[in-house]
């Protein structure tokens, strides 16, 4: 595939939006500092950054919010489009790497690092989802093992002790749950668990080497997993199917015990305690259940930080190093992890601090146990351990995340079955990348 072509599937999978840009500077400030340009939604990033500048006073780091995550992908096509207007480092989340690595837009770090020595560094997840066809495209900056929040107060009332380790158990609680008036939990149409879903359960259902994609959801193991349990589920009104995710009533309904348990990643510990305070003391974590026992986990979340291709060479240096300090320095570490992110480093998740934790923090600096005095991180660390590193992001992602209800509503309305509705997408996804040059398909 050429570079005219891979410079399309970014243009078409981002869409027509148009944000200013924010241009990449001069190399060097008045000063004679060298100053990077960074993007990032994150907030901690900027944290870290000022921690990095203390450290390394001849380099000046400017970060910039340019939006969601959508405006930021949008943007950084816009720039690449353009010639000019890239940041020299950008937050990217690991969906959405592929895309920007086919449009040509992400420096290959393996060229820069020693790969050998980071290797171990983190988690297998994060690190196989910034390694693409041989190359290394970003340095993970968090991550987000899949975990099982639940809360005890109703899983009390519905006489069940213990959280679900199997996915035999979880529908059998879901029973004993709605029998009290609550559903176990909700889903009206989430792309991005539909394919944490597949990854924990053992799935693989894209496949890219080079131009050739497989797209191969109704036919992948893990997919149909999924799909069997979610059809006996919504057909038997265990899920609820109508209240939408991150909006006010559905944090109405977490917060009251009509919702008892959601399925997301390790980074919605923090979401729970702003979103859902007055259920504070009632949650607690487990592990995500399993298909007979044997650990399996999924990533659902998470983003690294990329260094864009056409960085000016007078900046590589400094941009190497910025990206190394926020990924597995202490320090930089600390700075994010402190503030919500949860980390992809092994180190990280092996200290006995981190291990020992029972608050969360309050906006105001306050602790508070949100999930009753429990060590939450002793669950969330032997998550992202048991996470299998066969997973590969579709190369237009947020695409194809975009268009998830448009095929999959019909099964969340009871219109369909998830096969049938599985199988929409699934051709949708087969014609774009069709459209987009990629050159065979093919079922395995």
């Amino acid at each position: 595939m050429n570079n005219t072509t891979r410079a399309a599937i970014a243009t078409a999978a981002i869409g027509a939006l148009l944000i200013p840009l924010a241009g990449c500077g001069n190399t060097t400030t008045s000063s004679g500092k060298t100053e990077l340009t960074v993007w990032s939604w994150d907030a901690s990033i900027d944290r870290a950054a000022k921690n990095f500048m203390k450290a390394n006073p001849d380099i000046t780091v400017k970060v910039s919010n340019v939006g969601s995550t959508e405006e930021t992908y949008t943007a950084l096509n816009n720039a690449a489009q353009a010639g000019n207007g890239l940041p020299d480092v950008t937050l990217i989340e690991y969906l959405a790497i592929p895309q920007f690595v086919h449009s040509d837009t992400l420096m290959d770090l393996s060229k820069v690092y020693d790969t050998v020595k980071f290797k171990d560094t983190f988690t297998p997840g994060t690190w196989n989802s910034v390694n693409i066809n041989g190359g290394l495209y970003a340095m993970p900056a968090d991550s987000g093992p899949m975990a099982y929040f639940y809360n005890k107060d109703v899983f009390d009332k519905a006489g069940i002790g213990q959280p679900p380790t199997t996915w035999d158990e979880f529908y059998e609680d879901a029973k004993k749950i709605r029998a009290t008036g609550s559903y176990i939990t909700s889903d009206s149409g989430d792309a991005g668990l539909f394919n944490a879903m597949m990854w924990a359960m053992g799935g693989h259902a894209y496949k890219l080497n080079d131009d050739k994609l497989t797209i191969n959801i109704t036919k992948d193991k893990g997919a149909q997993r999924f799909m069997n349990l979610w059809q006996k589920m919504r057909d038997e009104d265990l899920i609820d199917v109508h209240t939408k995710t991150w909006t006010d009533d559905w944090m109405k309904s977490l917060g009251d015990g009509s919702i008892a348990s959601l399925i997301s990643g390790a980074w919605m510990a923090n979401n729970l305690l702003q979103g859902v305070p007055q259920a504070t003391g009632k949650f607690r974590v487990a592990l995500l259940p399993t298909i007979d026992g044997t650990p399996i986990n999924g990533e659902y979340g998470g983003s690294g930080l990329a260094i864009t291709k056409k960085i000016p060479d007078g900046k590589l240096d400094a941009a190497k190093k910025f990206v190394e300090y926020v990924t597995t320095n202490d320090e930089g570490i600390d700075a994010r992890v402190s503030n919500g992110s949860f980390p992809a480093t092994t180190k990280t998740l092996d200290q006995k601090d981190f291990l020992a934790k029972t608050t969360l923090r309050n906006a105001d600096g306050s602790d508070n146990e949100f999930f009753g005095g429990q060590k939450y991180n002793e669950v969330f660390s032997q998550a992202a351990k048991n996470v299998t590193g066969k997973w590969e992001f579709l190369p237009f992602e947020p695409y194809a995340r975009s268009i998830y209800n448009d095929n999959m509503g019909s099964f969340f309305s009871g219109k369909t079955d998830f096969r049938t509705a599985a199988g929409k997408w699934q051709i949708a996804l087969r014609n774009y990348a069709a459209d987009q040059g990629f050159a065979s398909f093919q079922d395995e």
